[in-house]
């Protein structure tokens, strides 16, 4: 009788059937998936810089139910994004499991595979979003508006949101004051 309960388990845990809890989303070859979203608000430059911008992603995921952490993709002058989100071995995915990159290296190589253009609902959205970040996750180093800190004068770099070119995330420099979306990625 023991063996055939040890038996029926081992095999429900070769199907799948049998899993651990966890926040993390993996693909069927088992990979970890990395979640990005664009915010479904806009707001102008002054965001408090990056932990303002870390902030307004982490709260726009906990409404959406999405559990783990969440970073701004937003780099300053002084701090590329490059240095301070996951670079993940496996792939970036939109919140309805589309995949927008194979992994760090695709995600930052100037294309991508689909626009980033959903937000942490899953709802399409449209506008251009405050990156600071060139296509390789490097800073911006001509203006970031005061560390994205000021709303009202200078400029910074923005991406397209309805992009799969470097464009998704270098594409024009905007007034600071205009109001825009931000990318949100998983950690």
């Amino acid at each position: 009788m023991k063996r055939s309960l040890l038996s029926l388990l081992r095999a429900v845990a070769m199907t799948g059937l049998l899993a651990c809890s966890s926040t993390d989303i993996t693909t069927d070859a088992g990979m970890t998936e990395w979640r990005i979203f664009r915010t479904d608000t806009n707001q102008n430059a002054n965001l408090g810089g990056i932990a303002g911008a870390d902030a307004i992603c982490a709260a726009q995921a906990l409404e959406a139910g999405l559990q783990g952490e969440f970073k701004a993709w937003l780099s300053t002058i002084a701090s590329p994004v490059a240095d301070r989100v996951t670079q993940a071995s496996g792939p970036y995915v939109l919140v309805d499991g589309t995949r927008v990159a194979d992994d760090w290296d695709d995600l930052v190589d100037r294309t991508i595979l689909t626009p980033i253009n959903l937000d942490a609902n899953g709802v399409i959205r449209r506008g251009d979003i405050w990156t600071g970040t060139l296509a390789t996750g490097a800073s911006y180093a001509t203006s970031d508006c005061g560390a994205f800190n000021n709303g009202s004068s200078g400029m910074a770099l923005c991406g397209a949101s309805n992009s799969t070119t470097e464009t998704w995330t270098e594409n024009i420099t905007p007034a600071c004051s205009t109001p825009l979306g931000l990318y949100c990625i998983e950690q």
